[in-house]
């Protein structure tokens, strides 16, 4: 299991990910399982990444034949994010979105889960993520399902119209710009939010690919 680990982690930290994960495919799913969850904690941002996209690619893999196990996976995500688990769940939204825009199935059991944690319902009964690291890691998995289910997606438009009039951090809104020319829905008043944040750079990772963006280039109504 330990060279298994460290062949996976090797995988994760090619420039070129797209490249490398026929590589995974080597392997039974649920053995590379783990080291991708590893590869979520790497000190290196693009390794980081790149575990996202191949959780997406193996739970997706392993879901065909077993879907009760991509279940497990996405309950495990789920997991991580509540306060009773004892840790932070880094990547863990980023994984969900990866996962739902790949299954078809696991999207449509699992999309209001990931909804949830954008805003905060009027009731206060909510799964409502407050640490903004973790917030920015839910609207990206959000802007990564709208770009494979849209339609699905869509159905978080007024969710993602609360967080626009809400949020001020770039990244997020780079998501949320990212969202709305998915699904199609570009609200009237995104250019005047976004625009006094326009010259801001973020690290961005999209297609597979982590760029230094300024919020202008990503949101298309700048």
């Amino acid at each position: 299991m330990r060279k298994i680990k460290n062949q996976v982690l090797d995988i994760l930290s090619r420039e070129d990910i797209s490249g490398s994960l026929s590589l995974l495919d080597q392997y039974p799913p649920k053995k590379v399982l783990g080291p991708v969850f590893s590869g979520l904690l790497s000190p290196i941002q693009l390794t980081r990444w790149h575990a996202v996209t191949a959780m997406g690619h193996i739970v997706s893999r392993l879901a065909e034949y077993d879907l009760e196990q991509g279940r497990i996976v996405m309950r495990r995500l789920m997991w991580s994010l509540n306060d009773e688990s004892g840790g932070i769940g880094w990547g863990a939204p980023e994984c969900m979105g990866e996962i739902m825009a790949r299954h078809e199935t696991l999207a449509l059991e699992f999309h209001c889960i990931l909804f949830s944690y954008l805003v905060e319902r009027e009731d206060g009964a909510d799964n409502f993520l407050e640490y903004e690291p973790l917030r920015r890691g839910a609207f990206w998995g959000l802007a990564r399902f709208a770009q494979e289910k849209p339609e699905i997606a869509s159905r978080a438009f007024r969710s993602a119209l609360k967080a626009l009039n809400s949020e001020d951090d770039p990244f997020i809104l780079a998501c949320l710009c990212r969202y709305f020319q998915h699904t199609d829905s570009v609200p009237g008043e995104l250019g005047t939010i976004v625009s006094p944040a326009g010259r801001r750079v973020v690290e961005f990772y999209w297609n597979r690919e982590l760029s230094s963006l300024r919020l202008a280039d990503i949101c298309p109504a700048l």
